[in-house]
């Protein structure tokens, strides 16, 4: 039986990286179902009490760079972890922001909700396969945030070709383990996209802190070793004897 307290992956393979995309602690707007988007919302306490338990279970990883998004809940989660790896670099950078959710932001999408029906609308379009269509009110489209999402994994160096992120003068080389800590629906999409199909994202489940991980060889190809893990929240709940 594995330990909940410690994360239990297979070994990773000579030359690829490993990338830990988290989704960050609760907030206030979670737990009353309201869209956040591009709002800044911080972590509530219980948010802050997720982001300590992900920090536990990643402490042991040889994490060596630790990247968030812009937004504070994503920002403050990955400071957790980044406390428990002091010689990580810490990055932050807007291409991991969370989807811009144009007017539906701070909008309740629960029950019967007018709003709620438009953006399954928009779901029913993406799944299909428009992946192109935005959000209303000057929103993303899933392609525009998985564009943004690809791009920056490539200016990291945790995306090929590796030796990019090596080759400039003062440009650090990508660890070989790298912690990402975004968002709900940014990191569907980039997990279908690196899975090569955007119009998928929904089917991907991400709760407060989920863990997923992704590893990518020198070729490109990626292989989704774990999704939405959440043991290190029950582990919380459970301290060991």
């Amino acid at each position: 039986d594995g330990d909940p307290h410690r994360l239990a992956v297979p070994e990773l393979a000579p030359g690829s990286r490993r990338l830990y995309l988290c989704r960050h602690g609760e907030t206030d707007w979670n737990v009353a179902g309201r869209v956040q988007g591009m709002t800044d919302i911080p972590l509530n306490p219980n948010g802050r009490s997720q982001a300590a338990a992900l920090a536990a279970i990643l402490a042991d990883v040889p994490i060596g760079l630790v990247a968030s998004s812009a937004l504070g809940r994503a920002s403050s989660t990955a400071d957790a972890v980044a406390a428990l790896h002091p010689g990580a670099r810490r990055l932050v950078d807007a291409s991991f922001n969370e989807m811009n959710f144009g007017s539906l932001e701070g909008e309740e999408l629960r029950g019967g909700s007018p709003r709620r029906e438009e953006y399954e609308a928009r779901l029913a379009e993406w799944e299909a396969g428009r992946t192109s269509v935005r959000l209303p009110g000057g929103g993303e489209s899933p392609e525009e945030v998985a564009a943004r999402a690809l791009k920056g994994l490539r200016e990291l160096g945790a995306l090929p070709p590796f030796a990019a992120a090596a080759g400039g003068a003062g440009v650090p080389s990508c660890p070989r383990h790298v912690c990402l800590v975004a968002h709900g629906r940014f990191n569907k999409i980039l997990l279908a996209a690196l899975r090569g199909d955007v119009s998928r994202a929904s089917q991907v489940a991400q709760g407060n802190t989920a863990v997923n991980i992704v590893d990518i060889d020198e070729g490109g190809a990626c292989t989704v070793v774990a999704v939405n893990l959440l043991d290190h929240l029950r582990a919380a709940a459970q301290p060991p004897a």
